[in-house]
């Protein structure tokens, strides 16, 4: 009799193989001649052959001399080519694609060449010693990771993720290890709730895995080494912190000693209340800096920065003492109004910006009446986020454009606002002669948005396009884009915009495009409520 527990591996293999052959092309069989004669074959449980209208139990198949009908078994996952067996293997557990190898001498060795491997705990110790805690720091783990290690020995893993309880001396096993096996990607998660012990990770000793380019660390301790020893990590390109304590010193020195580093994500870490980015020959180009609540300055002095991410509950004092190429930025501040330091300090020390994003959720007329002309002499695309704000006048970002002379992109995200219509009459019409691209989200048809976007299709004399969606959607920097879903327009609604918009660009080329959500969301879209008009 066949276990339970077979039968339900086999389910486990024959699901990953139709998850495999729905992402196959599907290409139309060439069509057969039917035969002069049809055999119909009904199975039973049985496991006999039985045709059906014959009372034999076994398969009677009536011959005729011009046609022939055979019943074959055939296991069609064995003739399947070894790729695909290895890509159906990489949809199972690690346990169970282990498993694979009793079942015959071609699966063997298959999962060794798994390119991609995700471990637990679970995945390293019984179902009774993973119950108890007490055992998570035991050497079983290392011994049951390094013997996993060691059957891979001679292939290569391109991506290796782990998520345990190891203590430090643990990971510089582990990190041994993974040396010899062409590691390009590691993602170490440490599940210090697991264990009594603090984990604090040992970055020194990455420098043993030479192929590493892209490397996560989560939840642990990383401090600066002790030891008087120079590091290089000439390897790793990205470095990403997640739920990481970060000590003085650790941030200087994986600057220092990751010559290769062009991108740092520090994400809901506890930060000392500075951070500096600076170092010698430091090729850091993008920095990313999420929810770290402790932080107080951040320090620039990066020859190479162009890009810049800021998302926290309050402002920070930025000290941008060198950033010649930091062109792009991103600031969203829940508690604090970022408007006069983006009018402000941010203008005056960074010159250069080319692309600014941020959100605010206050009224702001007072700051863009205080802006100096021409302040973002150079910026080519703004983002702006109106969330959650009191009676705000959209014609308040007029002044805001003309001072920003060689724009070419303005998005524009709208929500909550409370006002029906402009509070003064609309001004001249300054031409806005490098303005191509215009979005408007949550756009609802109040009489406020439609004054505003007639003065776009009025003074953007090389506009292309404008876009306005119905749903809300606000970029939240690289780590995701929030969407708000919201009720359609109504027929009356959405034919009172087209009839107010249509005709009113000075642009020959200009397009008007009316949707419920914004074109990177197309998941939201249906054809019928899209609308495009010249």
């Amino acid at each position: 009799m066949i276990s339970s527990s077979r039968v339900a591996f086999s389910l486990v293999i024959l699901s990953a193989a139709i998850a495999v052959f729905s992402k196959l092309p599907k290409n139309p069989l060439p069509k057969k001649k039917k035969p002069s004669s049809q055999c119909i074959v009904k199975e039973e449980p049985s496991s006999q052959c039985i045709v059906k209208e014959e009372q034999s139990s076994q398969c009677i198949v009536k011959k005729e001399p011009s046609s022939q009908c055979s019943v074959e078994n055939k296991d069609m996952i064995s003739e399947l080519p070894d790729d695909i067996l290895i890509l159906i293997i990489s949809y199972m557990p690690v346990k169970c694609g282990i498993r694979t190898s009793i079942l015959s001498n071609r699966w063997k060795n298959l999962y060794r060449y798994l390119s991609n491997v995700k471990l637990n705990c679970g995945d390293l110790l019984s179902r009774h010693l993973l119950e108890a805690r007490s055992d998570h720091n035991s050497s079983l783990i290392v011994y049951s990771l390094n013997r996993f290690l060691k059957l891979r020995s001679g292939s290569e893993i391109l991506s290796f993720r782990l998520s345990c309880c190891l203590s430090r001396y643990q990971f510089i096993d582990l990190i041994s290890s993974l040396g010899g096996l062409g590691v390009r990607t590691l993602d170490l998660i440490c599940l210090s709730h697991c264990s009594t012990n603090t984990c604090f990770f040992p970055f020194e000793f990455l420098s043993e895995i030479p192929s590493l380019r892209y490397f996560r660390l989560s939840s642990c301790i990383l401090q600066q080494p002790t030891l008087e020893s120079e590091f290089r990590f000439n390897s790793i390109q990205i470095l990403s912190l997640s739920y990481v304590v970060v000590c003085d010193g650790a941030v200087e020195f994986i600057l220092s000693n990751c010559l290769s580093l062009h991108s740092l994500r520090i994400v809901n870490c506890d930060c000392p209340s500075k951070l500096c980015f600076s170092g010698p020959g430091l090729r850091l180009k993008s920095l990313y800096i999420f929810g770290c609540g402790d932080l107080e300055e951040i320090e620039f002095y990066a020859d190479n920065l162009v890009l810049f991410e800021f998302f926290n509950h309050v402002l920070v004092n930025f000290v941008f003492k060198h950033a010649p190429r930091l062109e792009s930025v991103f600031l969203d501040v829940f508690n604090e109004n970022v408007t006069p330091f983006v009018f402000g300090k941010l203008a005056k020390d960074l010159p250069n910006l080319k692309s600014l994003t941020f959100t605010k959720d206050h009224y702001f007329k007072g700051s863009i009446e205080s802006m100096e002309t021409d302040m973002f002499s150079k910026l080519r695309r703004l983002n702006l986020s109106l969330i959650s704000g009191p009676r705000i006048d959209l014609f308040t970002l007029i002044p805001f454009l003309k001072n920003c002379p060689l724009l070419e992109e303005f998005i524009l995200n709208i929500n909550f606002l409370e006002n029906e219509g402009p509070e003064e009459k609309m001004q001249a019409v300054t031409l806005h002669s490098e303005l191509k691209k215009v979005e408007i989200s949550g756009f609802v048809g109040a009489e406020n948005e439609i004054e505003f976007a007639l003065y776009i299709l009025k003074s953007a004399v090389g506009l292309e396009k404008l876009v306005i969606s119905k749903c809300l959607s606000i970029y939240m920097g690289t780590i995701n884009c929030r969407t708000r879903s919201e009720n359609r327009w109504s027929e009356e609604t959405h034919e009172m915009i087209c009839r107010r918009l249509k005709g009113q660009a000075i642009s020959e080329t200009a397009q008007v495009i009316t949707q419920y959500a914004a074109h990177f969301q197309d998941k939201w879209v249906v054809e019928d409520d899209v609308k495009v008009f010249l």
